[in-house]
């Protein structure tokens, strides 16, 4: 629910500290004022000068309330920048070298494709077909048919991915890199000549 919100959230926040910055300079409170004013007006003229010329006086501190107010809204937008813009987003879309091996079997490898989006989906190892999910950094996928075959483990990082498996009962680890991706480029066909040499179109 709170990811599907993130957005709203993020909104609310920046909105929140922007009050927050507004309320920090805003003025000295009118009642503060109207006693600042009547004071001023009760003095004589001779002891205000007196009083500016006393060395004891000392001016009031000011408030670390708006000091406060501003270290509260940098945390919480520095909260949802985090929850929102950088945190990791991982796609295991795509093909994927999936190395595997079982207790007391050999290391085997192969590419694995997985189609969907970045929640579920299916995929393609040879002719074996199956389902996926990933959970944030945590994916599985099981494989459709005989044999019960799951793999369950965790993103490393984006194009890593590391876990445990189990099949028929026959546990093993398995781990897999994703491929680049590459841009195909088309090359011209060949011109086919004639008997005379010349290109035909």
């Amino acid at each position: 629910m709170i990811k599907k919100q993130q957005k709203w959230i993020a909104l609310l926040v920046t909105l929140t500290f922007m009050w927050l910055l507004q309320v920090s300079t805003m003025p000295v409170a009118a009642a503060s004022a109207a006693e600042q004013i009547a004071s001023a007006n009760t003095e004589q003229a001779p002891s205000f000068i007196e009083e500016e010329g006393d060395s004891s006086y000392q001016p009031k501190k000011k408030s670390a309330l708006p000091l406060i107010l501003i270290g509260v809204g940098v945390v919480a937008l520095a909260a949802v920048l985090f929850l929102v813009v950088l945190k990791t987003k991982y796609d295991i879309t795509g093909a994927w070298t999936l190395t595997w091996q079982y207790s007391g079997y050999s290391q085997l490898s192969n590419t694995i494709t997985f189609t969907g989006d970045k929640k579920s989906g299916t995929f393609m190892i040879g002719s074996a077909t199956g389902t996926y999910s990933v959970d944030n950094k945590k994916v599985q996928w099981v494989y459709s048919g005989g044999g019960s075959t799951t793999y369950t483990g965790d993103f490393t990082d984006k194009t890593n991915m590391s876990g445990t498996m189990i099949s028929s009962g026959t546990p093993g680890t398995w781990s897999a890199v994703k491929k680049a991706t590459t841009t195909s480029i088309s090359t011209p066909a060949a011109f086919d000549k004639n008997a005379n040499g010349e290109v035909q179109k």
